[in-house]
């Protein structure tokens, strides 16, 4: 799959979002094969199925915004504390259309067998269908302005059942320059 195609399905990411998808799931309504997949614009504490995920949205809703945006590129540590491990910084790389990982957490590398500090979503060792939704939701996210909140199933090779991705806006001057992203993975209801 190619940018143009992702920018494609980041524009139906964008209408799923914002009107009704006359109930139909976000699989079909995407035309995409990812199975179990979830998606949720502006997610509140009680969509979170785990305290490192409801802990960065928290944090994330308490930063001054610039239209809707939280001024701050940098964060620490210590103010994530219960995500350290699942959190991803990825850099927007207007030039080439990308998205370029500054930050791969060590239990998220740990558990997909590989990180991605350094590298962008289209160097992501998975398939490019994957490859493709996971920069569409990053567009869509730019496009929004808001917090996206998506679950899918995990590929085969994968020892998880299901990833749940945060992905929260980060800006100067509210423009949108990175994003802070937990990246959850879930196997039986246990968080690995």
């Amino acid at each position: 799959m190619s940018r143009a195609e992702a920018r494609d399905l980041a524009d139906k990411i964008v209408d799923y979002l914002t009107t009704d998808a006359g109930g139909h799931s976000p699989s079909h309504y995407l035309n995409i094969p990812i199975n179990d997949l979830e998606l949720v614009r502006d997610p509140l504490e009680r969509d979170m199925p785990a305290e490192q995920l409801t802990s960065v949205l928290r944090f994330w809703s308490q930063l001054p915004k610039i239209d809707g945006v939280p001024d701050v590129v940098k964060i620490s540590p210590e103010e994530v504390r219960p995500a350290l491990g699942y959190l991803i910084l990825l850099d927007i790389d207007d030039q080439n259309d990308d998205f370029r990982y500054a930050l791969y957490g060590s239990r998220i590398a740990n558990v997909s067998g590989f990180d991605m500090t350094g590298k962008g979503i289209w160097d992501i060792a998975t398939t490019s269908t994957v490859q493709n939704f996971f920069a569409a939701c990053y567009m869509a996210a730019r496009r929004l302005r808001c917090p996206i909140y998506t679950v899918h199933e995990a590929p085969p090779a994968i020892t998880v059942s299901h990833w749940h991705r945060l992905i929260l806006p980060l800006g100067k001057s509210g423009e949108i320059k990175r994003f802070l992203v937990c990246n959850l993975p879930i196997f039986n209801g246990e968080v690995r």
